[in-house]
């Protein structure tokens, strides 16, 4: 993985860019969508997890709608790209890339600032970033109790 060294990033600031594999063996930068379409980060903390199916279901459901307003979903975790594949076999199709954020550990979140040192893994957030490369929105769940997809819709709608 390839990423522009800054410190971590915070919203109104320019996101920084990388370069993961996903599920399907594909690389996927930040950069390919810049001008494009605007982005939702949605790390999720270990795949084969109960809160993190429950995460790609909700998402699953609302991706074309995402897909209409030039938006475009990125999973990510610091599960290795096996795991991420392997997950997204048992779930069956995913409509959107699930990157692996394996080697170097974590060193996405970390940039992003959604990275649990002590767990080794990233926390559940979302980040928004629109289509000029701004981070806009950016908020770690506690629990998936407190996810909020009708908040991720508002902050998608308030590019628009």
């Amino acid at each position: 993985m390839r990423l522009r060294r800054n410190s971590m990033v915070e919203l109104n600031q320019k996101a920084p860019n990388f370069t993961l594999i996903d599920h399907n063996k594909n690389s996927v930068t930040l950069d390919q969508y810049i001008n494009h379409k605007n982005i939702i980060l949605s790390f999720h903390i270990l795949s084969f997890t109960s809160g993190w199916t429950d995460q790609v279901s909700s998402f699953r459901i609302v991706n074309k709608e995402f897909e209409d307003n030039d938006t475009q979903v990125l999973g990510v975790s610091t599960n290795a790209q096996a795991t991420q594949a392997a997950y997204s076999a048992s779930l069956g199709h995913i409509p959107y890339p699930i990157l692996s954020d394996f080697h170097p550990h974590g060193e996405m979140s970390k940039l992003y600032g959604v990275y649990d040192s002590e767990r080794g893994t990233s926390y559940r957030a979302i980040v928004i970033i629109n289509k000029q490369g701004m981070v806009c929105f950016k908020r770690i769940y506690a629990s998936m109790s407190e996810f909020s997809m009708d908040e991720i819709r508002s902050g998608i709608q308030k590019l628009q």
